[in-house]
C-alpha cells in the first residue's frame, strides 16, 4: 500500500454483508473462516464462501482479507494445516493472524501471502512492532486498541516501513483487545477460540451482604440464577464491564498524521444495515480528509442512526487531550434515531407497477415516516401510504422476517439502497 492512500475496511460476516460493506465504499473487507476466527459461531464462509468472495472482489477492483487469528491449542493445528491450502487457493490479499505458531505454519506454507498481525496480538510497543515486521515478516500490524495517538505516531517514525491499521468504529472489550476469560468463566465458551458469548453486556442483579465485618458484594448472572460471583467496589462505584462503542470519525485526520493506513470498523456479527451505514458514512469522511475538506458534523448524525452504546474516542487521546481512559456504560443499545426496516430489492417480472420489492426486516406501519439510504450517499424520506403484500393485497403491517412486500416510494431507489424507519427521540449518552 502506497504511504499517502487510506483504506477503509470493513467486517463482513457474511458474502451478503460483504456485498454491501464493497456498495457502500469499502475498499478491503475481512472474513472468518470457521473454526479458526474470532466469529465462529456465524460465519458462512467455507471454501465455496471463499472463492464467491475473492470472485465479488475481484470484480469490485477490492480487497480480501482472511481472519484465522485465534489462539490455536495442540488439537487445532493439524486441522489449521489441511485447511490452508484451500484457503491460500483464492489468493487473498492477506492472512489475519494472532499466534505465531499458525504464522510459521503460514510463513513456510504460502510464503508469497501477506500477513497482518491480528489486534488479538496486543502489539502495544514500537519494539513488538519491529519484531513482527522484521524478523516474522508481518506486513501490517493491527494495532491495540489501548493505544493513544501519540504512541501509535511514535511507533511509525520508529519502524517507518510497517503498514499500521486501526479500529475506529465499533465495539471495544473489556479486556486488553479481547483477551478476555469471561465467557470462558460464565458459559464454557473460550472467546480467544471464537465462540465468545459476550457475557459482559448481559444483564446481572448487584447485591451486597452483610455476613461479615467486609461488606461483600456479588453478582448474579441472569440466565444462570443461583450462582453467584463476588465482586469489588471502591469509592467510584461498581462498573459491570460494557464499554461504549467507539467512534473516531472525527479523528480521522489525527489517526492518518499519526502514521495509520488502515481504518478498520468493527462488526462481523452486526447487520447488513450497520455495515452499510457506518461504511457510507466513514467512505465520505475519508474522501473528504484526502481532497483537503474539513470535516462535516453531518456524518455524526449518520452514525446516530446505527444502534450503538453511546459513542467514545477510547484510548486514543487518553492523557493527551484530558480523557482518561474508556468509559463504561450498563444500558443495552439505545441510543440511536433510526431502525434498520429492510433491504429494497431489485425489480423484476413480478413486481407491480410503480412499487418496489422490500426484504422487510423490522415492523412497519402505515404512516411511518421512512427514509432511504443509497450506496452513492443519497437520503430521501417518505411516509408509508401502500403497501402490497406478495400476493398483491393492500396491508396495514408489515412484520421481519415474513418476506418480501412491495412499497410506493415517491422516487425511484438504487439497487441495495436501505431502509430505515424513524425512531422517538431519545436522550443521548
Amino acid at each position: 500500500m502506497e504511504t499517502n492512500s487510506l483504506e477503509l475496511l470493513m467486517p463482513a460476516g457474511s458474502y451478503q454483508k460483504l456485498e454491501y460493506a464493497y456498495a457502500y465504499g469499502a475498499d478491503a473487507a475481512y472474513v472468518g473462516v470457521p473454526f479458526f476466527s474470532l466469529r465462529a459461531r456465524e460465519n458462512e464462509f467455507d471454501l465455496e464462501g471463499l472463492k464467491k468472495a475473492r470472485a465479488l472482489a475481484d470484480k469490485h477492483n477490492k480487497k480480501l482479507f482472511v481472519t484465522a487469528n485465534i489462539f490455536a491449542r495442540n488439537r487445532k493445528l493439524k486441522p489449521f494445516v489441511t485447511h490452508l491450502d484451500e484457503w491460500a487457493s483464492i489468493k487473498p490479499d492477506a492472512f489475519i493472524i494472532s499466534d505465531p505458531g499458525l504464522m510459521m505454519i503460514v510463513r513456510e506454507k504460502c510464503p508469497e501471502i501477506d500477513i497482518h498481525l491480528s489486534v488479538q496480538a496486543n502489539c502495544m510497543n514500537w519494539q513488538a512492532v519491529k519484531f513482527w515486521h522484521e524478523v516474522m515478516g508481518v506486513k501490517r500490524i493491527i494495532l491495540s486498541r489501548e493505544l493513544s495517538v501519540g504512541e501509535i505516531k511514535e511507533i511509525k517514525q520508529r519502524v517507518p516501513t510497517v503498514e499500521l491499521e486501526a479500529f475506529v468504529h465499533g465495539s471495544i472489550c473489556i479486556a486488553y483487545s479481547g483477551r478476555c476469560l469471561m465467557s470462558s468463566y460464565f458459559s464454557y465458551r473460550d472467546a480467544n477460540n471464537g465462540v465468545c458469548d459476550n457475557s459482559c453486556r448481559e444483564k446481572f442483579n448487584v447485591f451486597e451482604t452483610k455476613a461479615s465485618e467486609d461488606n461483600d458484594y456479588y453478582i448474579e448472572d441472569l440466565r444462570n440464577k443461583g450462582e453467584f460471583y463476588k465482586i469489588n467496589e471502591d469509592e467510584n462505584g461498581t462498573f459491570i464491564m460494557n464499554a461504549k462503542d467507539l467512534r473516531m470519525i472525527q479523528h480521522l485526520r489525527a489517526m492518518k498524521d499519526a502514521g495509520i493506513c488502515s481504518f478498520k470498523v468493527e462488526g462481523r456479527t452486526k447487520s447488513v444495515y450497520y455495515v452499510s451505514m457506518v461504511a457510507r458514512a466513514y467512505r465520505k469522511a475519508i474522501d473528504d480528509l484526502v481532497s483537503g475538506q474539513e470535516f462535516n458534523p453531518e456524518l455524526i448524525g449518520e452514525l446516530d442512526k446505527v444502534a450503538n452504546r453511546g459513542y467514545h474516542t477510547g484510548f486514543f487521546f487518553n492523557n493527551e487531550r484530558g480523557v482518561k481512559g474508556q468509559n463504561f456504560d450498563t444500558s443495552v443499545a439505545r441510543n440511536f434515531s433510526q431502525k434498520f426496516a429492510g433491504l429494497i430489492k431489485k425489480s423484476d417480472e413480478g413486481t407491480p407497477e410503480g412499487f418496489v420489492p422490500v426484504e422487510v426486516r423490522n415492523k412497519l406501519e402505515k404512516g411511518q415516516v421512512c427514509e432511504v439510504l443509497g450506496p452513492d450517499q443519497s437520503n430521501f424520506e417518505f411516509t408509508i401510504n401502500e403497501v402490497l403484500s406478495p400476493k398483491g393485497e393492500r396491508v396495514e403491517t408489515v412484520h421481519g422476517g415474513t418476506g418480501m412486500y412491495y412499497f410506493k416510494l415517491p422516487k425511484a431507489a438504487l439497487p441495495l439502497s436501505v431502509l430505515s424507519v424513524k425512531q422517538p427521540s431519545q436522550p443521548k449518552v
